[in-house]
């Protein structure tokens, strides 16, 4: 089995709220034996990290998850907080920290589940599609002018076409569908994203922003919105909802060669509500279209 943790929207400098998740996650992460954490990005508020050497570094990540079951990789995803620092910094931080894994502003990676099957997680950066972000302010003018999105959906058509990966996960930083009323749906992911994710046969689509837990979940692909790292928001409902609260929180996922668990924890551990669903057949890679 792989099991791992996952957490969004938590570099707050060790708040009374960050630490409760971190100890919850703590006791979750020991008692599954995750093999890693996966964060969806906001990494640290307000506005990322300055610098290698930028405090946040200590007071948000390392002096706050010390357990040793929190001492394995963490996979990150940059979110729109982290753009208003410097995305350089948290590109090389894993060099001289091998905990933390972030190569690239978006990359993957593929993990064992048995000895005969893996699971293919695609890390993607979602800000830079976002429109509104393009004319909000300075700081998000400057990291975001000029990257090309429509490299980055080439490169995921390749990743995920080229994958017979028993289960595909793809994780961003803004959520497809989000029944919350602070943000809400993100419209440009929809046109944009979703039609590459069901081509290619992806079971769920992971991702932050919202601060809260939901599941939705509609055509066949889970939606699941795991941002509760630190703080919570009012949640809400909609027609493809199926669970959602407003409470401290994260989020685990369990993979068989044949299932797919998912389930929500509060800050105590407490398993709030999960879900699984049977992976289908071996996925034959996709051709290719110019």
């Amino acid at each position: 089995m792989l099991n791992f943790v996952v957490i969004g929207d938590w570099g707050r400098k060790g708040t009374p709220g960050q630490r409760a998740v971190a100890d919850g996650m703590a006791r979750v992460a020991e008692r599954l034996d995750s093999r890693f954490v996966v964060t969806t990005g906001d990494n640290f508020y307000d506005h990322g990290v300055s610098s290698l050497h930028d405090a946040h570094w200590r007071e948000s990540f390392e002096a706050v998850y010390t357990s040793p079951a929190l001492q394995i990789p963490w996979y990150a995803v940059l979110g729109n907080h982290d753009y208003q620092g410097c995305i350089q910094a948290q590109l090389d931080y894993g060099q001289s920290r091998p905990r933390w894994h972030l190569p690239a502003r978006y990359y993957a990676v593929e993990q064992a589940i048995d000895a005969t099957a893996t699971a293919l997680l695609v890390f993607l950066d979602t800000s830079p599609f976002v429109l509104r972000y393009q004319v909000e302010g300075p700081e998000y003018i400057q990291s975001l002018r000029g990257q090309d999105t429509d490299a980055q959906l080439a490169w995921l058509q390749t990743t995920l076409a080229t994958s017979n990966a028993r289960c595909k996960l793809v994780f961003g930083h803004h959520p497809i569908y989000s029944a919350s009323p602070f943000h809400g749906d993100t419209l440009e992911l929809q046109h944009r994203l979703l039609p590459l994710l069901h081509t290619h046969q992806v079971q769920a689509y992971i991702c932050g922003h919202e601060h809260d837990l939901q599941h939705l979940a509609a055509d066949g692909l889970d939606y699941v919105v795991c941002g509760a790292g630190a703080e919570h928001r009012e949640t809400g409902w909609c027609h493809i909802s199926r669970y959602s609260v407003s409470t401290l929180g994260f989020s685990t996922v369990s993979l068989t060669a044949d299932r797919l668990s998912l389930a929500f924890h509060n800050a105590q551990g407490q398993r709030l509500y999960d879900t699984d669903k049977r992976l289908g057949s071996v996925p034959q890679p996709v051709a290719l279209t110019s």
